[in-house]
């Protein structure tokens, strides 16, 4: 799953909360959590909250084209 992240401005606990929330409920389904688009700034405040070492580097993506023709190569592989 995708994440279209560009219209997000910022992160509190409570949002920073249900991501981690939604990523636990995804990978019980074998769902992987992706975010294209995100701004750094928000980036920082998810380092911040203890949330960057959860999604993982690979997990961002600069456009949401990137995005899904990384996931089509993933799953062709």
């Amino acid at each position: 799953m995708v994440i279209a992240a560009e219209p997000i401005t910022s992160v509190d606990v409570t949002s920073a909360d249900a991501l981690a929330e939604l990523d636990a409920a995804l990978k019980t389904e074998g769902i992987e959590l992706d975010f294209a688009e995100l701004k750094d700034p928000v980036k920082d405040k998810l380092r911040r909250f203890g949330l960057f070492d959860l999604f993982a580097e690979d997990r961002f993506f600069p456009t949401k084209e990137s995005a899904v023709s990384e996931h089509v190569r993933r799953q062709s592989s």
